[in-house]
């Protein structure tokens, strides 16, 4: 029986991670053209786990599992040379808005972060992650220096909560005025985006996914 595009959706919601990548290539080799792949395969198994994630039937493991295949496939696409460019994405479906992730200075946790990173890159997202105990002045530098359209904070402590205030100063002193910021993690939910000096405090992982799609 030949595999289809639904095929890969359910294999990256169970996190079948070597089968979604098998499902791919089959996939490819029989004509199907990567975008298909990732709009109605990739994309439509992480937007079933969104409506899934409220917060009573909320699972990490899952999501992690489900995010490592969705990467996987993504991976997979670029190894083999099938997306040497940013063709691989449909810009009217995907526009490929540029973030820069890091967990701020003070803070060296990164289960957040990566999980974020993974719902945003399987959605067409470009995402550099600038990895744990970020300083807000490399965040901006790396955003100015990229051309970056977003930067996106994470933090679990409310002793960064400082830093994170220092992201808005340092981008507006270096000419950043146009880089819109996002916050997430424990700590920060706890606070409002004003308090913050931010311009969105993300709930979720898929919240923050939400809140881009629309700017």
């Amino acid at each position: 029986m030949a595999v289809t595009i639904k095929d890969i959706k359910k294999a990256i919601i169970a996190g079948e991670n070597e089968d979604a990548v098998a499902i791919a290539d089959t996939l490819i080799n029989g004509g199907v053209k990567p975008e298909e792949i990732i709009v109605h395969g990739v994309t439509k198994a992480m937007e079933y786990l969104d409506k899934k994630c409220t917060i009573r039937d909320f699972c990490l493991l899952e999501l992690m599992l489900a995010g490592r295949a969705a990467m996987d496939v993504i991976d997979q696409l670029y190894a083999e040379g099938i997306a040497k460019d940013d063709n691989l994405f449909d810009t009217d479906l995907y526009p490929r808005k540029k973030i820069i992730l890091g967990t701020i200075k003070g803070d060296i946790h990164e289960i957040g972060k990566n999980i974020y990173s993974m719902v945003m890159r399987s959605y067409g997202y470009q995402v550099i992650d600038m990895g744990k105990d970020v300083d807000p002045a490399d965040l901006v530098m790396s955003a100015i220096d990229n051309k970056a359209d977003f930067i996106a904070i994470s933090s679990l402590v409310t002793t960064t909560i400082p830093q994170v205030r220092e992201v808005r100063k340092y981008a507006a002193d270096r000419g950043g005025h146009t880089v819109k910021i996002i916050a997430g993690g424990a700590a920060l939910r706890q606070s409002s985006a004003e308090y913050l000096n931010v311009d969105y405090v993300a709930d979720t992982a898929f919240d923050g996914l939400h809140y881009i799609k629309s700017n």
